[in-house]
């Protein structure tokens, strides 16, 4: 049994709250509900999660979500990710963001079982082209490694006490979270060397980890697309709401 845990502080600027309808990610609507409720409802479907806890501000608290424990945002994001993890409880916990349009209790329990149970932490990936099949014109910007270009998923399954272990580096990761090079830099001058000369590879990056944090780290292939699927700004709303066949007002 894992416990879930989501991240719902997420904010839009000005001009893209205006046209979403919410300042708040996880409040704005794609079809009729919201992209907390969809997510919530998407957890308590799947057999293998237990507790579900959410960190955000009280604008989000919701009596009519089937959350067991709602904890108020902290300072900043990374300090919301702490605040996240340090509310899981057991061995695992499936670390959610807020913002997944299209997150089903299917991809969810699909993702739960990729596990091994050896895997400390696993952190689902997508080529361009499997994203791209799933999601076309949703995204432009991947990660382009050695092996090819890739994006993340914002779901993790995760022990939250061995990432709590370097939480000087958890939060330097989560500022650098945008950028590649800078989070090849925080793993040591030989991943900023193949980065720089185009050789690094996924393998690469779960290797260090495993070093760095004496744990099984993996990088977990086929996956559902919709995992990754997150709206972070007005268009990735506009382009949800089109799929969804919802007016945008």
């Amino acid at each position: 049994m894992l416990n879930a845990v989501i991240t719902a502080a997420g904010r839009l600027d000005n001009d893209a709250a205006r046209r979403v309808g919410s300042d708040i990610k996880a409040l704005a609507h794609v079809g009729d509900r919201t992209l907390l409720a969809i997510l919530v409802d998407a957890l308590r479907g799947v057999d293998a999660i237990g507790r579900v806890s959410v960190v955000g501000p009280r604008a989000v608290h919701d009596p009519d979500l089937a959350v067991d424990e709602w904890f108020d945002e902290r300072s900043s994001g990374e300090e919301n990710v702490i605040a996240a993890l340090e509310s899981a409880r057991g061995e695992r916990a499936l670390v959610c963001a807020s913002d997944l349009p299209f997150v089903t209790s299917a991809a969810l329990a699909d993702l739960v079982e990729r596990v091994p149970e050896d895997v400390a932490c696993a952190y689902p990936v997508f080529t361009k082209a499997e994203f791209c099949a799933a999601f076309p014109g949703a995204r432009s910007t991947f990660a382009r490694l050695a092996d090819g270009e890739w994006t993340g998923s914002s779901v993790l399954v995760l022990e939250p006490q061995l990432i709590l272990r370097d939480r000087s580096r958890l939060r330097r990761a989560f500022a650098a979270r945008k950028n590649l090079l800078s989070l090849a830099a925080l793993f040591g001058p030989s991943l900023t060397l193949r980065y720089l000369m185009h050789q690094l590879r996924i393998r690469d990056i779960e290797n260090r980890l495993r070093v760095l944090a004496g744990a099984e780290f993996r990088a977990i292939r086929g996956a559902d697309p919709a995992l990754a699927m997150d709206c972070d700004d007005a268009v990735d709303f506009e382009y949800a709401r089109a799929r969804a066949g919802t007016v945008v007002k």
